[in-house]
């Protein structure tokens, strides 16, 4: 059933999209004392840590700069702005309360929580009536964005592929002058460096975990399918053959001392600590990783020189990348005059020049089609980017478990991960229960 405000901005299409060019006659408190609309954004503060915010916040005074005297986006501090355990239950307090801001980002499993309040508002509208933007996205775009009637809960932030970084000196260090191209090479590979003192694969019991997990399950003939669809409706992923001699074969690197020790953390920063530190060979994640924290002062000095960015090591010869959107804009407003502003904030984020100037703040990559000539000009970084070029080269993609299993898997996988590694349940049953407790945790 569609939920209520669906329902709502389907009978008001025709009026939300002319609003998107033209002002709302029933402006009631939306305006500010420069008589601009003015929206709340709950993503666009300032900050020294966390280049996706900075560069949130820019943007919007460009934007701001750009609509003097129509549009203003006044930015709210928010302590759950960034990513976090705790961000997704702040949004559904603030939807209880009907007090959801007017525009802020969700990752795709809380958009699949939170548009169960009906509090969002659905894009699809505005994107049918601009078949110009609505061609612009990359595709598949909307695929970990949309609801199963059609909706379009967020406008996609970024578009990235994911691999695996590794270090070229300590690979070296045992025989190795490129990355392995099949998990029996990897899994030999890993022997080596344990043998030598050093951690093969650094993993965090959540997102990176689950990055190889997604990884071993994609680079399957069948494990495609299983991600995209299967995930999100089946009440057993124990039946499918691909989900469980991956995750067999996961455990099995936990059980020979590939991992790292503190492998159950949930917290990336502790795998990731150990690669920049040079005591862990490789450890998964997207291209924002090199901005984030290979170019931070907790790298290694030389450890940025040192990096290379591969595609997954295939069953067979078939390598294999994780394509997935990020982060999307949402809207918590239902209010008419508001969403015009939201449409132009949003169809300003996702602009030629935008986007392009956030690949080069953050690292990642773009999510509408961007001509070559752009790319060329931006000169984008050279390593978060390097994949990019991989995606049409590589026998499978696939998206992030998490992007269509439902939105509990995080917290189911991080509950049931140690005990299943520790043996004190079966691979039948740690495929159950992360399916039946991921859908109960939505």
């Amino acid at each position: 059933m569609r939920n209520t405000k669906t329902v709502v901005a389907a009978t008001t299409a025709v009026l939300i999209a002319g609003a998107l060019g033209a002002c709302s006659t029933s402006k009631g408190g939306s305006t500010n004392a420069a008589g601009e609309i003015e929206i709340t954004c709950a993503t666009c503060q300032e900050s020294t840590t966390d280049p996706f915010l900075q560069f949130n916040f820019e943007a919007a005074q460009r934007f701001n700069e750009a609509n003097k005297g129509k549009y203003h986006v006044k930015t709210l501090q928010n302590a759950n702005a960034g990513s976090g355990d705790a961000r997704l239950q702040y949004y559904q307090r603030l939807a209880l309360a009907n007090d959801l801001p007017d525009v802020f980002q969700l990752n795709s499993a809380e958009i699949k929580s939170l548009s169960g309040t009906g509090k969002l508002h659905d894009f699809a509208p505005d994107l049918k009536a601009d078949a110009k933007w609505a061609a612009s996205f990359q595709p598949r775009a909307f695929d970990a964005l949309s609801g199963g009637d059609g909706q379009r809960w967020a406008i996609p932030q970024q578009q990235d592929p994911i691999g695996i970084f590794y270090n070229r000196k300590l690979l070296a260090r045992v025989g190795y002058d490129s990355f392995p191209t099949t998990w029996d090479d990897f899994e030999a590979m890993a022997a080596k460096l344990k043998d030598a003192g050093v951690t093969p694969i650094a993993l965090d019991g959540d997102w990176a975990t689950l990055l190889m997990w997604s990884n071993l399950i994609g680079t399957q003939p069948a494990g495609g399918d299983f991600l995209a669809s299967e995930i999100a409706t089946s009440k057993d992923w124990s039946t499918n053959k691909a989900a469980v001699k991956a995750t067999e074969r996961l455990r099995g690197w936990q059980a020979k001392g590939y991992v790292n020790a503190d492998s159950f953390s949930g917290d990336f920063q502790n795998a990731a600590s150990k690669y920049l530190a040079g005591k862990a060979a490789t450890v998964p994640n997207g291209p924002w990783f090199v901005e984030t924290n290979l170019k931070s002062a907790n790298a290694a000095p030389g450890l940025y020189d040192n990096t290379g960015a591969a595609p997954s090591p295939g069953w067979d010869a078939g390598q294999g990348l994780i394509v997935v959107s990020g982060a999307g804009w949402v809207s918590g407003t239902s209010d008419r005059t508001k969403l015009e502003a939201v449409g132009t904030f949003v169809k300003f984020m996702s602009s030629t020049d935008e986007v392009v100037k956030q690949a080069k703040a953050t690292g990642s990559n773009p999510p509408v089609k961007v001509p070559a000539a752009a790319v060329e000009a931006a000169g984008l970084e050279p390593l978060s980017s390097r994949l990019v070029t991989q995606i049409p080269r590589v026998a499978r993609t696939f998206p992030h478990a998490r992007v269509h299993a439902p939105g509990g898997i995080d917290a189911a996988w991080k509950n049931l991960w140690p005990a299943y590694v520790k043996g004190k349940i079966d691979t039948k049953t740690f495929l159950s229960r992360l399916a039946t407790d991921s859908a109960a945790g939505s």
